[in-house]
């Protein structure tokens, strides 16, 4: 199809959310997009879960990672011949693996978007023939070729938000709180016992998303601390809950550091330690040089050491507002988009 356009993303939302904010540009310009990802991913796909190609890929073991991978391939070899797409762009993730590598096999045009400050395994894989590596952060660690690399920013669910800048004035130092499903123990326990505490002497309010097993947990530690408190396991308004608040601990996937810099809101960062190749941790020593965020390891976390960071922040919230600010790449999916079409044309 001459104006098809297959975008393949891994299943979890810092893959996704990017790749459907290219999707609603690429539609705007009278493209038709389809895209590939696996079971997990197509919850975050909205209108365009309703034809999605939807992958088996078995992670449980290597072998059968490589194995499923391969049977991909093979099983939508003639499917992407029939379909006949402008391009292929791959967001990363192994999902992105069969589609991204079958369109470079059969001579088309591929682009690869890497949303982290470390290139992931799928893309360092698929950039190596890709005509175009767009990447979210000025200096992406393990790219082969920079020559085909275009900076454009990271594509976010946002940027009317951000562009609206309507920031709320609280009484109380309201505080959001996420950690995803790679939140665990610290976000529950630790952060949870550090914010009790610091309340003590603070009027602070708390918006936490908690894993589904610790939410009432969580709940019943703030109530017990009397702290104001809202705990649920997914906040569907999270654009207008950043609005709310004041200060954000979180961990820093991708999608999460760059929606901190587009709402401008100091933040404690809690790298996953476990991340493929550190990505999270170089995610946040790029605010942390730009002296626009708090990083703690996750291994140093300590309910004191997180109750005098946040005595800190709060002082500091105007000057690193400001510095996040300055760090906003504005249009991002216009820009990837732009550079598609001059491929494609």
């Amino acid at each position: 199809m001459k104006n098809l356009i297959i975008i393949a993303a891994g299943g979890t939302g810092g893959h996704v959310f990017p790749a459907v904010c290219l999707a609603d540009e690429l539609k705007k310009r009278g493209y038709e997009v389809l895209f590939a990802t696996d079971r997990r991913g197509v919850k975050y796909l909205g209108e365009y879960a309703n034809n999605a190609i939807v992958q088996s890929i078995v992670t449980s073991s290597r072998i059968k990672l490589y194995l499923s991978l391969i049977f991909n391939i093979f099983k939508y070899f003639f499917e992407i011949i029939r379909l006949n797409p402008a391009m292929v762009v791959g967001f990363g993730g192994y999902p992105s693996v069969p589609f991204v590598l079958l369109a470079q096999i059969l001579g088309k045009e591929t682009a690869i978007h890497e949303q982290n400050a470390v290139i992931g395994k799928a893309n360092a894989l698929l950039s190596r023939k890709a005509t175009i590596v767009a990447t979210s952060f000025p200096d992406t660690k393990g790219l082969v070729n920079t020559k085909k690399t275009k900076y454009i920013g990271n594509p976010t669910r946002f940027e009317k938000l951000y562009d609206s800048n309507k920031q709320t004035k609280n009484d109380a130092c309201t505080i959001l709180i996420f950690g995803g499903s790679q939140g665990a123990k610290v976000f529950s326990e630790t952060v949870v016992e550090a914010i009790c505490e610091y309340a003590q002497n603070k009027n602070v309010k708390v918006l936490h998303q908690g894993r589904k097993q610790d939410v009432e947990k969580i709940k019943k530690a703030y109530s017990g601390a009397k702290v104001t408190n809202t705990v649920q396991e997914f906040f569907n308004n999270i654009g207008e809950l950043y609005q709310q608040s004041d200060i954000v601990i979180s961990r820093s996937g991708a999608s999460s550091v760059f929606e901190i810099i587009g709402f401008q809101k100091p933040a404690v960062l809690i790298p996953y330690g476990n991340s493929i190749n550190g990505d999270q941790l170089e995610n946040a020593k790029f605010l942390e040089a730009h002296d626009a965020c708090i990083v703690i390891r996750e291994n140093e976390l300590t309910k004191a050491k997180l109750i005098r960071v946040l005595e800190n922040i709060q002082h500091e919230i105007p000057r690193i507002s400001e510095n996040l600010k300055s760090l906003r790449v504005r249009n991002s999916a216009q820009k990837f988009a732009d550079c598609l079409e001059e491929i494609i044309k």
